[in-house]
């Protein structure tokens, strides 16, 4: 599969030119190659291993080469499609990118590539980073952006990633679903044109498609066979995964999708994209899904090379009919079951206003006495005497109108100027505006409240029932409204 590969590279892509600098990254079983040829930045290779006593020449001689720019810039060459845009402080909407230097490096976690771009006339800088991760076959791209002069440059597009595919018969695979139907397999043949796939609910951003693909290359590839192409954003926020198809090329754009958030780049600031993740696969959509997966248990997730317990959660046992005695019995019975830990779900809490339905009492962060008198240390209590952990539900970024922090804090929500305020779930539901850093703060306090009170919590489960319904932060300034979606994501990984 891996010969059927390169034979398809072969038929389908030209030469770089002969002024190219190379650089190369490895993994196990792929490699990537970027130039600097003669001040163009460009991508050379990107598919399974190529024996390091292969020169570029000869895969250059026998028609194995890519021939385009690694971060497309609007402007001076202004057709096609495009993975960064911007306007200058003069009103020019133009970049025309060179390369200043490129930077082969290494960090505890793998290998780097780093390619500064300048602009010819503005002060603005594109550092462009490849990473392979060590012990994996992932690498990973993205890019930071350097405003060096004095006034502001909007940021109009900025991708994270401009990814060229093989061009030969593709299928595309992505997951598409809805609440209780998550994460179903959509797949088919890529024709030319543009697929996008997109989110734009503000949070919540796997809940309809996932921020990820996998494109297969000469037919459509099987669970253990066939070539293929997967890529995931590592970004909570809102997306956009565009796949450009037309004739023999195809290119991926992936980044932070840029529609209703413009972005205000003030002089001597640095903006950095998210990571786009990616792999190539000649062992199927499985080999794409495995490695994937090995990178994020070992450098995405929390302790993400340790199983996971067997627990029971309250929810569909009894909704938000909680009480001291109905968690002692429910732990009991996984117990006897051989389950590890118990978590206690939605409406453990609210004293003013008692969590009965969805429609109060989010933000108010103190255990209701009437429900459970014994308090989560009785429920502790309770989790060691049966012999198993003790987890708990929290929905911190959330709040209802109908709640003690709305009515002192009527300001933390995301809200637009001057318009009323749209309600979500039970008519009641808003989000709290995390570009705050009060509120930054008080979400932060919510988690390190409980376990510095409760050191013997095991297990967060951190829900997310809304999505963004209001534009508008009450926190940023005016000309700042548009930075919303991404400021609310920065306070997010903040906390």
């Amino acid at each position: 599969m891996r010969h059927f590969a390169l034979t398809v590279l072969a038929a389908v892509f030209s030469a770089c030119t002969i002024m190219a600098q190379n650089y190369t990254l490895s993994t196990p079983n792929t490699t990537l190659i970027v130039a600097n040829d003669n001040g163009t930045p460009k991508f050379v290779y990107y598919g399974p291993k190529i024996n390091p006593a292969t020169s570029v020449e000869s895969m250059r001689a026998a028609g194995m080469t890519f021939d385009c720019h690694s971060y497309p810039a609007f402007g001076i060459w202004s057709e096609n499609e495009k993975a960064i845009a911007v306007t200058q402080p003069d009103g020019s909407m133009t970049l025309d990118l060179e390369v200043e230097s490129v930077k082969e490096t290494s960090d505890a976690d793998g290998s780097i590539i780093q390619i500064n771009m300048k602009d010819r006339v503005y002060p603005f800088v594109i550092r462009q980073y490849f990473k392979a991760y060590n012990g994996t076959d992932v690498i990973s791209t993205w890019t930071e952006l350097v405003n060096n002069a004095k006034k502001t440059v909007a940021l109009e597009l900025f991708a994270s990633a401009n990814i060229p595919v093989i061009r030969s018969d593709n299928y595309v695979t992505h997951f598409h679903g809805a609440w209780g139907a998550e994460s179903f397999v959509e797949e088919g043949k890529l024709q030319n044109g543009q697929l996008v796939i997109a989110n734009k609910q503000g949070v919540r951003n796997a809940a309809l498609d996932n921020p990820s693909l996998m494109l297969s290359v000469g037919g459509p590839a099987t669970e253990n066979s066939g070539t293929v192409f997967g890529g995931v954003l590592a970004w909570s926020g809102n997306y956009k995964i565009k796949v450009h198809a037309q004739n023999n090329s195809l290119e991926i754009f992936a980044g932070i999708n840029e529609e209703t958030s413009r972005y205000m780049l003030d002089g001597g600031k640095t903006f950095t994209t998210p990571e786009f993740a990616m792999t190539y696969s000649t062992e199927g959509k499985g080999g794409v899904s495995r490695a994937i997966h090995r990178w994020a248990r070992k450098y995405a997730l929390w302790n993400g090379d340790r199983e996971r317990m067997v627990l029971l959660n309250s929810w569909e046992g009894v909704y938000m009919n909680i009480t001291q005695d109905v968690m002692d019995q429910m732990m009991g019975d996984i117990a006897a079951l051989g389950g590890e830990l118990f978590v206690m779900d939605d409406g453990w809490f609210g004293d003013k206003y008692p969590r009965n339905k969805d429609n109060s009492s989010l933000g108010d962060w103190m255990v209701d006495a009437r429900k459970l008198p014994r308090g989560i240390e009785g429920l502790i209590a309770d989790a060691n005497k049966h012999g198993i952990k003790f987890g708990i539900w929290i929905e911190p970024e959330m709040a209802n109108t109908t709640s003690e922090l709305y009515e002192k804090h009527p300001e933390w929500v995301l809200k637009a100027p001057n318009r009323e305020i749209v309600l979500g779930r039970g008519g009641t539901q808003v989000v709290l505006d995390l570009s705050n850093s009060e509120v930054q703060d008080f979400i932060f306090g919510i988690v390190d409240n409980l376990m510095t009170t409760y050191p013997e919590i095991d297990y967060i489960k951190w829900d997310a029932n809304m999505s963004i319904l209001n534009h508008g932060s009450q926190y940023l300034p005016s000309d700042q409204q548009s930075h919303m979606y991404i400021e609310y994501h920065e306070g997010f990984k903040k906390v």
